[in-house]
């Protein structure tokens, strides 16, 4: 599985695969051995290599709060590049809601560069701004969304091309 969590203004692609009860967390280029993890109830007990570790874990929305050791971490899941042709990630696609709510504001317009992490469109969802970034610096392909319109989870709200290297 992929996500891409916002941690402060940076992007992070995290990749988790599962194989006989243990996983392997790939952050980026940075892979992580994990075994031994038991949810119960906010709290995450694993073994991370040769240490064992608590974390707790908060859900608000589409932000985790991680803490672990004393830090902690709020991340924002994002919707991330899809392919348009049902295959491998291409870094060109859609941005979706990823809950029911209201669009605030538009920040861009069809056409438009934009850079990774940049904000695209603000959503009002259960009393909280979210916030719809950019996974990859691009053009603004298609705009499907406008202020003061009610989307729903899934919905495509920005359509990104990735720039030409």
């Amino acid at each position: 599985m992929k996500f891409y969590y916002q941690i402060g203004q940076e992007i992070k692609t995290v990749t988790i695969e599962q194989k006989d009860g243990q996983f392997q967390i790939l952050v980026d280029d940075r892979s992580y051995q994990i075994s031994e993890a038991q949810l119960v109830q906010g709290q995450l007990n694993f073994k991370l290599e040769d240490r064992r570790l608590r974390a707790y874990i908060a859900r608000r929305g589409l932000e985790r709060h991680i803490a672990i050791g004393g830090n902690t971490w709020v991340l924002e899941k994002l919707a991330g590049p899809k392919s348009r042709r049902g295959g491998a990630d291409t870094h060109s696609g859609s941005l979706e809601a990823g809950m029911p709510g209201l669009v605030r504001q538009v920040l861009v317009s069809e056409g438009d560069q934009v850079e990774r992490g940049q904000a695209l469109a603000l959503l009002e969802a259960m009393k909280m701004e979210l916030k719809i970034t950019a996974p990859f610096a691009g053009t603004v392909r298609r705009i499907n969304c406008a202020p003061g319109q009610v989307v729903e989870r899934g919905q495509v709200l920005v359509e990104l091309e990735p720039v030409e290297d």
